[in-house]
């Protein structure tokens, strides 16, 4: 078979599966892991459920509001940002990016200061599903339940989901990845900390090795956690607990 017809068949595949072509560009793999993930739960039917197909989608508001410390997190993807001191003008690159990220729009200003700008970007609110890359029963299971279903592949499952979910409210974009523990503030010309949404603290959350999978839909009015009925991921969820 030649490349064009392989191209073709494999076109013909994705769309009869209901992936259309714009959907799939709205989707990213931050980091390219595609190994194993783990979704534990309090009850057993809930494990039941999920390796039925039926998806519980939770949203960051929602994370945001859990009262117990390692489940709530209430800064949930938000990034602060401070400009630090720097003198330049709009000839200058470090000055206009620093003055970009602080929100300051630079044309023709010579001789200028910016000095100890803050600024804070939050998603307001998003589709969210959180996995664990290890399966740890010692880590996870007094905080997040002792049944336990392993997902054989997070890429497939992402794609899948995404469409189902998309039937239910269009999505302006989505990516899956494993989050990044550090620090969520950063200064100057320092790199922000990772993509936001998939950035928590060290000390407290670190040993969950979290696998997030993240979508923010076109329209947020009133989203809230519901069921996700998806028939097509069964077949990559077992229980193992």
């Amino acid at each position: 078979m030649g490349k064009k017809s392989r191209l073709k068949k494999e076109r013909r595949a994705l769309r009869s599966a209901g992936y259309s072509q714009d959907l799939l560009k709205k989707l990213v793999t931050i980091d390219g892991y595609n190994e194993p993930i783990y979704r534990f739960f309090p009850e057993q039917w809930q494990a039941e459920s999920l390796c039925k197909g039926n998806v519980w989608i939770s949203t960051l508001e929602t994370c945001r509001q859990y009262e117990d410390p390692l489940q709530g997190d209430p800064e949930e993807a938000t990034h602060t940002y401070n400009s630090g001191y720097i003198h330049g003008d709009s000839d200058n690159p470090a000055f206009v990016k620093i003055a970009a990220r602080s929100g300051i729009r630079i044309e023709g200003c010579p001789d200028s200061t910016i000095s100890d700008c803050t600024r804070i970007q939050q998603l307001p609110d998003a589709y969210v599903l959180c996995t664990t890359r290890d399966f740890c029963p010692e880590n996870l299971s007094n905080t997040f339940g002792c049944y336990c279903v392993k997902i054989s592949n997070p890429a497939e499952f992402f794609k899948r989901a995404s469409v189902a979910l998309n039937k239910h409210r269009k999505i302006r974009e989505g990516g899956m990845g494993l989050v990044k523990y550090t620090d969520r503030s950063y200064t100057g010309l320092q790199s922000p900390p990772g993509p936001i949404g998939f950035v928590k603290p060290r000390d407290q959350y670190e040993a969950q090795k979290e696998f997030r999978l993240l979508w923010i839909p076109e329209n947020l009015e009133a989203i809230k956690p519901f069921l996700l009925e998806c028939p097509e991921v069964s077949e990559l969820c077992s229980q193992i607990v």
